[in-house]
């Protein structure tokens, strides 16, 4: 490679780059930086190289800002060290140069990285040079499939970068759905009118995201949002979101196995339907995780709806023949058989009433116990964290025992809980804590919690079902069976 040559060119010679990731130059930042230079003079000098046939001149790898400034300033020439490159090294410079600064918006530090890409680099080649992780170079490279609106919010400040990543994970009908009707934000999950005053019908305030009266629900309400209005998709899961699941899903594929979407709620919201959905009574677990079974029955289940969207794992719904996982529901269904026919074949009016009362019971009482543990949840978290915090660490121990049984059983789209009450801490000790916290916590947020978690807390000397009467009395008095 040439020498380098420190020359002072005139500013009609210079020519900024198109390659420039930077597309946005903060005029309060530009302006401090001309009165610098119109005192000072360019402190630092240019890096440029020939035009390599697209005209006479230099085009800018590094400095477009001090040139901007320089022009502003009224100076004839600027300093500039000529480095001869060609197109790879020049765009190589200009991108990792320009990413190294840190007003560079996220969406211009993608447009560096989709430079890169069409010159040859992949994912991990970037990151590795970078510094940084696969997933957030990836994650960073997908900002650019948000939508022209999506943009405009992020680069206007109304959303964040935690936000911006989660739409852009969604197609553009689903993130013009989540951004809501122009006329009416509110249609969406995103963005929330901001209300100072009692003002039912937005009277004296615009209805646009434009005028400062919305403001942009928290990441973790955005993805709740999404994990109920949009329904997953198995069969384009994304193998860098979903390893777990694209793999679950390709092997299930092409061994012809079924797959079923699956869900843990009772209501699906109507846009997220698409043919038979099998609710929480239509199903059980059969992977041999989390207390489950296995069973020759078993197919591939994918959340498509609600807590855990985009998990994939065995479940059993057949309730026909698996007498593992449905030996109650098919007991009961022969004893109502056999009071059937001892009717003579025809069941009572009376009979057939009071069995859909007893079903409709059942299910409101299912719902009614699962909304009020999950009012009692952050207390629950609390006592917990407490106990968890003055539970011994020692090898044997019963926080130990959690963590190596289940810290790697996480799925998506649990809410975690363990840095805001169990802190990761400088300690061996609290290291444990912390990660016997975060398995608990998932626990906690299990659909089967109500069932499944007070028997875990009393290991800790805590009764849950206590905290739940205290913070979520009960609202739906037990009902005697008939």
């Amino acid at each position: 490679m040439t020498e380098l040559q420190l020359l002072e060119i005139p500013l009609g010679d210079l020519h900024e780059s198109p390659l420039n990731p930077r597309k946005f130059f903060d005029p309060a930042k530009l302006a401090e930086l001309t009165a610098s230079v119109e005192t000072k003079g360019i402190q630092v000098p240019l890096v440029v190289r020939p035009r390599n046939g697209t005209g006479a001149g230099f085009e800018i790898g590094a400095g477009h800002r001090r040139y901007r400034s320089a022009k502003a300033a009224g100076l004839a020439t600027a300093p500039a060290f000529v480095r001869p490159m060609d197109d790879q090294e020049f765009v190589e410079f200009v991108t990792f140069e320009n990413l190294e600064r840190d007003d560079l918006h996220p969406l211009e530090e993608a447009e560096g990285y989709k430079n890169l890409a069409a010159r040859g680099y992949d994912v991990q080649r970037i990151a590795d040079r970078i510094g940084k992780s696969v997933k957030y170079v990836y994650d960073r490279v997908k900002l650019l499939a948000l939508t022209k609106e999506a943009q405009q919010l992020f680069r206007a400040g109304t959303i964040t970068a935690g936000h911006a990543i989660l739409l852009a994970r969604l197609g553009p009908k689903d993130q013009a759905r989540c951004l809501g009707d122009p006329k009416d934000v509110e249609r969406g999950g995103l963005l929330k009118y901001e209300h100072t005053l009692w003002d039912p019908d937005h009277q004296g305030r615009g209805l646009s995201a434009r005028d400062g009266s919305v403001k942009p629900v928290s990441v973790r309400e955005l993805e709740a949002w999404i994990d109920e209005h949009v329904r997953f998709d198995a069969a384009k899961a994304d193998p860098m979101l979903f390893p777990e699941t694209a793999g679950t899903v390709t092997t299930a594929t092409e061994q012809a196995e079924k797959i079923v979407p699956i869900t843990h709620e009772h209501y699906i919201q109507p846009e997220a339907r698409e043919g038979r959905t099998f609710g929480p009574r239509s199903w059980k677990r059969a992977d041999g995780r989390k207390g489950s079974k296995t069973c020759e029955q078993s197919v591939t289940g994918v959340l498509v709806v609600g807590p855990g969207r985009g998990e994939a794992f065995k479940v059993c719904v057949d309730k026909d023949h698996c007498a593992k996982h449905w030996g109650a529901e098919k007991r009961e269904r022969a004893k109502r058989a056999k009071q059937f026919a001892k009717s003579g074949g025809a069941a009572s009016k009376d009979q057939y009433e009071r069995m859909r009362a007893r079903d409709e019971e059942d299910r409101k009482r299912e719902q009614a116990e699962h909304a009020l543990w999950v009012k009692a949840t952050p207390a629950i978290l609390k006592a917990l964290a407490a106990a968890v915090k003055k539970a011994p660490t020692k090898a044997g121990g019963l926080l130990a025992s959690i963590v190596i049984d289940q810290c790697a059983d996480s799925g998506y789209g649990h809410k975690r809980y363990a840095a805001d009450y169990v802190p990761r801490g400088s300690t061996a000790e609290d290291v444990v804590r912390h990660a016997a916290f975060a398995v608990l916590s998932d626990e906690l947020q299990e659909h089967s919690a109500p069932q499944d978690f007070p028997k875990r807390a009393k290991a800790f000397g805590l009764d849950v079902q206590k905290i739940v009467d205290e913070v979520a009395p009960r609202l739906l008095a037990r009902a005697p069976r008939r």
